[in-house]
């Protein structure tokens, strides 16, 4: 989680609250949650209104006792609304507003940001951010510690620059505007993971699988899942179990690149994309390496149910190493995937089905899908994707292997 966009408080400026009680409704990394207090006292000052969209570690509200001072603090926003944005958010009950603060005067870059000889005082991220925006550090002010610049100085001040020039003799726009949407906190996070992502160089590798075979073992197995367990398994249970057990041959792809870092990870956890009326979602299945086929099954069908009722909780969404995204339940046969940062890999299914094929010099009728695995080109090269997705095709036609 990098941001929270406030929803609705809870609570009101005056109220006294314990620790642990709910104060805010946060919409965090694609989810919904309350923040509760971590201290008893008083709601002294509430500093985000509803639809902030606010760093994390950043102040949304102070709580103490009744007169104390109450210090002057304003909390960094990731973005101001627009217009339509602000329209939709006046129509949100609306809590008293103190009057606003003085503000303080920004130091000067050169009184904060710069070391002896010259050298701008700036984090890692933030140099590799400003590279990416064509930012000039020496006109960014630092807000880090000592006046160092970090990354959202780099990208406020991206922001800040941005302009757009009207060409001279441009045609008036009459197309009738039917209607406008405000996007939802779930498709602006959307938005932004998928626009980060595809900053980064993809390249895709694609293969056909035959699964006849895991078409049998799925029959076999649902005839004791379904007695004993109350459940069925689906093809893309078997599917992320074989991807987990992969990923243990080519960690590589189950990591994430932080500047010139890369973090292999020894935990496999399966980020299972799910399609939802208000966006797609990533739950996640932890350790999908020690469990079984069946193991999996109960936890994406406990997954799916609350992506679809909008009650997973942040730790259902965190710490996926890779991500599987199948839309073969709506007859696609193949797609090309936008990795899911800060993953470095990302793969692609689309629907099983029947068709001719040549064994053994016959052609017979056999199950097949299509496949395709996206990689961080920074991190991964065609050769090893193709060995990735060979690997895994080698044990989806030969599953009696998998744990079931």
């Amino acid at each position: 989680m990098e941001y929270g966009v406030i929803l609705k408080w809870l609570k009101k400026e005056g109220d006294r609250v314990k620790a642990g009680d709910p104060v805010v409704e946060i919409f965090g990394e694609k989810n919904e949650f309350e923040l509760e207090a971590p201290a008893d006292g008083v709601i002294l000052k509430i500093l985000a209104d509803v639809n902030d969209e606010i760093p994390i570690s950043e102040p949304i509200a102070i709580i103490g006792e009744p007169g104390e001072e109450i210090p002057d603090i304003r909390p960094k926003k990731l973005n101001a609304p627009e217009p339509a944005t602000a329209a939709v958010a006046s129509q949100a009950p609306q809590r008293e507003v103190s009057p606003p603060a003085t503000t303080a005067t920004a130091p000067s870059q050169s009184a904060t940001s710069m070391l002896p000889g010259g050298r701008i005082k700036a984090s890692p991220r933030a140099k590799r951010r400003a590279q990416e925006l064509g930012v000039d550090l020496a006109t960014v002010v630092g807000t880090g510690p000592g006046g160092r610049i970090v990354e959202r100085d780099v990208v406020a001040a991206a922001r800040s620059s941005q302009s757009v020039t009207v060409p001279t003799g441009a045609v008036e726009d009459t197309r009738e505007v039917a209607s406008v949407e405000v996007l939802s906190p779930l498709r602006r996070t959307i938005a932004r993971r998928m626009s980060q992502s595809w900053e980064h160089p993809h390249i895709t590798m694609i293969t056909e699988i035959d699964m006849t075979e895991v078409v049998a073992l799925r029959e076999e197995i649902n005839e004791r899942a379904e007695a004993e367990l109350g459940i069925r398994v689906s093809f893309n249970d078997i599917i992320i179990k074989a991807v987990a057990d992969v990923l243990e041959r080519f960690p590589r792809f189950n990591a994430a690149l932080d500047g010139n870092e890369l973090r292999i990870y020894k935990d496999i956890n399966i980020g299972v994309a799910v399609a939802t009326e208000n966006g797609l979602v990533v739950p996640v299945v932890r350790a999908a390496n020690k469990k079984s086929i069946t193991q999996i099954a109960q936890e994406t069908k406990v997954l799916g149910k609350k992506a679809r009722e909008g009650t997973l909780t942040p730790e259902d969404l965190s710490g996926g190493t890779f991500t599987v995204s199948n839309l073969g339940p709506f007859n696609v046969d193949l797609f090309i995937p936008v990795i899911n940062p800060p993953e470095t890999a990302i793969l692609a299914l689309g629907q099983i089905r029947k068709k001719p094929v040549v064994v053994d010099d016959e052609i017979v009728i056999r199950h097949t899908m299509m496949a395709s695995c996206a990689v961080d080109h920074r991190v991964l090269d065609g050769a090893p994707a193709g060995q990735f997705l060979a690997a895994l095709k080698e044990t989806l036609e030969n599953p009696f292997f998998l744990k079931i």
